[in-house]
């Protein structure tokens, strides 16, 4: 594999931490992070020459704009995930970032959007752009304006589905700190049932696919959903019921979308605050995405592809508690 000089964003961050280590150990290119706060790594992230910490935020690309041209690679996982910085960040800065970078020189763009911009045909999704949070509203607007880069020809957006993933040396993602708790929240789950569907994939399966893509630059634009088979929600409680030893009631109760809707009112009423896009998403229901590209469709190792295997790799034990069984 050629050296290259590779430029990186958001290393401290779960996918980040897993995406470090494997370059540091698996390759000898010169890595370079854009770290906000080092003290939030969880390993030595210069543990062999060619490494470096850069101190800095996507706010203000002012004090690293001469370094980018220079780059053969970029992969730009940083993201604010709400709050006034959001779409300084996800949106200003990244094209800042990628309009800094040489189409001549940077052989290609690694660029993490999120999923839940697109629908089911992998087209975007109008709501996504009215109805979504901030963090997905500027990552809506900042898929709107690749095209204008100089650099566009080199892109490669990935769209990741629910990401989890933590390990002593690796922070958690957002949707795995409160994964701990599934056996009490199946006490009352496990007596409904809902048609909806979803999609997931762990952080070091992300890593492996990047590393994978790293070494096949594209010769256009190119895109691609991340995450596992598309998994029926159903299906999901009842593999998560066997993995706790936790029994299914004979009698669920069916959540209409009509009903979900009565529920959510009634929560409202009880002083539960939703959003516009909890609506959608409660009406939506159906977040699949065919192709979807996963370890094993690369070829590759897959570190978990079915929710048990997650939930053992994230050590969390199939031991049910004696209120979940009553």
């Amino acid at each position: 594999m050629t050296k290259k000089r590779i430029f990186i964003t958001g290393g401290s961050g779960c996918v980040g931490h897993y995406l470090a280590e494997m370059l540091i150990q698996q390759t000898e290119h010169e890595l370079f992070f854009l770290i906000r706060d080092p003290h939030k790594l969880k390993f030595n992230f210069q543990s062999r020459p060619g490494v470096h910490l850069i101190p800095g935020n996507l706010q203000d690309t002012t004090p690293y704009i001469e370094l980018l041209p220079s780059m053969n690679s970029a992969i730009l996982l940083a993201t604010q995930w709400g709050g006034e910085d959001t779409f300084k960040v996800n949106l200003t800065g990244n094209l800042s970032l990628m309009q800094a970078l040489n189409p001549q020189i940077c052989e290609q763009v690694i660029y993490f959007s999120t999923a839940s911009i697109l629908d089911q045909n992998l087209q975007l999704l109008p709501q996504a752009k009215t109805l979504g949070t901030e963090y997905i509203r500027s990552k809506f607007m900042c898929y709107e304006q690749l095209q204008t880069l100089p650099i566009y020809h080199r892109l490669t957006v990935v769209f990741p589905t629910l990401i989890f993933g933590r390990d002593k040396d690796k922070p958690p993602s957002h949707i795995s700190t409160g994964l701990d708790q599934l056996p009490r929240y199946l006490r009352w789950v496990r007596w409904v049932r809902a048609d909806g569907c979803f999609h997931f994939i762990h952080a070091q399966d992300i890593a492996q696919i990047v590393l994978y893509y790293l070494a096949h630059p594209p010769q256009e634009f190119r895109q691609f959903v991340l995450g596992n088979e598309v998994i029926w929600l159903n299906d999901a409680v009842q593999e998560l019921c066997d993995y706790f030893g936790v029994r299914i009631p004979p009698w669920q109760l069916n959540l209409t979308p009509r009903r979900v809707a009565f529920l959510m009112r009634v929560a409202r009423w009880l002083g539960a605050q939703f959003i516009p896009w909890d609506d959608f998403c409660a009406e939506y229901r159906y977040f699949r995405y065919e192709p979807v590209v996963h370890p094993s469709r690369l070829g590759l190792p897959a570190r978990c592809q079915t929710l048990s295997e997650l939930l053992a790799v994230l050590d969390i034990p199939a031991t049910p508690t004696r209120a979940v069984r009553s």
